[in-house]
């Protein structure tokens, strides 16, 4: 029996403590962390010399590299849990005519950074941080990395195509309802709430490479604050006169369009193509976390020691009863 133990045992225990590790090493907690204070988080520019990156901004705004602005409002209408700095630039800050909903912070990234502001513009709300302020680069690879592991999760919606539309079926039984589209266009998106918790939130990754919202996003008002689309191998983005009530994680995208969001963007960059700017509205996305499923080879390596610690208790003989003592 001895001999049986040490040969079965390991075996038995290493199974039992990989099914376990591998549900939780596998567990994704989606969590946007700082860039949830702001309606928009940028890792490179906002808009460019002589073009505004955005004219209505009802959160924080905060760019890695440099900010243009122009004709514009930002931080006029923050949410609880925003941003203290309505703006926060790693770079220059470009500032025309606007309206400055609190205070405005550049060159956390650039100590050579300057202010370009109108000679009338207030500027005592405004001043030049440093790299405690804001860590862009922490933040762009921690965003980057989860942008990679939630397109990895499995996927428990359906996404029903028909006649140039889609419709997002999920499981009425799960938190959390995964969608994967690949798809260029994600043209004219319905979520079918009769199939959702109330509570439920929806993860929707897409897979394309140049993506374009367009048409009607309809059903995703009351999922707001808990809609994430992923794009995590995108290199733009372009909204086509659409407003999405959700958040966008697309770290590579060079981001675009005409529209609105109820929610956070990150990006890689946001310009202004034919003057289409998009109305940021809204700011988070509510942190969840998705349970793993494990691998299939990690119950085969369970299974299989199962099997054979039953194999071993058949082919071990019976101990002979000892004589009695006198």
């Amino acid at each position: 029996m001895k001999r049986f133990a040490t040969r079965t045992l390991p075996l038995i225990s290493a199974a039992l403590f990989a099914l376990s590790f591998s549900a939780s090493a596998q567990a994704t907690v989606i969590d946007l962390g700082v860039a949830n204070g702001y309606s928009a988080f940028i890792f490179g520019n906002i808009g460019s010399s002589g073009t505004s990156g955005f004219t209505s901004v009802g959160g924080s705004l905060a760019a890695g590299g440099n900010i243009y602005l122009d004709n514009y409002n930002v931080g006029t209408s923050k949410k609880p849990g925003s941003a203290s700095n309505a703006i926060v630039a790693g770079g220059n800050l470009n500032t025309g005519w606007g309206t400055l909903g609190g205070s405005a912070v550049y060159g956390v990234s650039n100590p050579n950074a300057t202010l370009t502001a109108p000679q009338w513009f207030p500027k005592d709300n405004i001043s030049k941080g440093n790299a405690s302020t804001l860590n862009f680069a922490a933040t762009q690879q921690q965003l980057t990395t989860l942008s990679g592991d939630v397109a990895k999760l499995q996927s428990n919606g359906t996404v029903i195509s028909q006649y140039g539309n889609m419709t997002l079926v999920g499981n009425a039984n799960a938190d959390v309802n995964i969608f994967n589209i690949d798809a260029s266009n994600l043209h004219n998106l319905t979520l079918d709430v009769s199939s959702l918790k109330k509570t439920a939130s929806i993860i929707i990754n897409g897979t394309a490479t140049n993506i374009i919202m367009s048409g009607g996003f309809d059903n995703f008002g009351a999922f707001a604050d808990r809609t994430l689309f992923n794009f995590a191998n995108a290199t733009t983005t372009n909204l086509n006169n659409v407003g999405i009530n959700g958040s966008i994680l697309a770290p590579h995208s060079a981001f675009s369009g005409s529209g609105s969001m109820n929610g956070t963007l990150v990006a890689n960059s946001v310009s202004s193509i034919n003057g289409g700017h998009v109305s940021m509205g809204g700011s988070g996305f509510n942190t969840v976390s998705v349970s793993a499923v494990p691998e299939p080879g990690t119950y085969a390596m369970l299974l299989a020691g199962l099997g054979l610690l039953a194999f071993m208790r058949r082919r071990t003989p019976a101990r002979a009863p000892q004589a009695a003592v006198a």
